[in-house]
């Protein structure tokens, strides 16, 4: 039992680290190179538009799913007090930035839907107990949605 429990240590909380802490890092420092003084490159494309969408639920779901959250909104937060410091110097996010920038806001809107949906799944609340409560969407499925697929298949 030792080995299984310092595997699920190793997959669920060291891994997740190692794998997100630097894809977050390599995010920042290419948004950190995504500003421009000129404030007509600072357009998005429709096509990057559409985009926001599938690129802001990719990042929810890695969010939610790998329990990253404070990596994720101190990551933000550096994103936000980046172009705050810039804006000062007179530079502007290009459409880059920009793209990434409202990905990660649009991610943080997509968190708080999902956590108001689910605020008072009593079970889903024992399951992740404290002051942050994100469920990831695997516990979701295997609590609701599978109980519903077997539910059908019984009629």
């Amino acid at each position: 039992i030792d080995s299984f429990e310092l595997l699920y240590y190793y997959d669920e909380y060291l891994g997740h680290s190692m794998w997100y802490i630097p894809f977050f890092l390599i995010l920042f420092i290419y948004f950190t190179g995504c500003f421009t003084p000129v404030e007509e490159e600072s357009r998005m494309p429709v096509p990057a538009l559409l985009l926001m969408g599938p690129s802001s639920l990719y990042y929810w779901y890695l969010v939610t799913e790998g329990q990253i959250f404070i990596l994720y909104i101190f990551t933000f937060f550096a994103m936000m007090a980046l172009v705050m410091h810039q804006k000062r110097k007179g530079l502007v996010l290009d459409s880059n930035g920009l793209f990434l920038f409202y990905s990660f806001i649009i991610t943080l809107v997509l968190i708080a839907l999902w956590v108001g949906w689910l605020w008072n799944d009593k079970i889903l609340r024992k399951k992740y107990p404290g002051v942050i409560y994100i469920p990831e969407p695997w516990a979701f499925y295997t609590l609701h949605m599978n109980n519903l697929h077997a539910a059908k298949e019984s009629f």
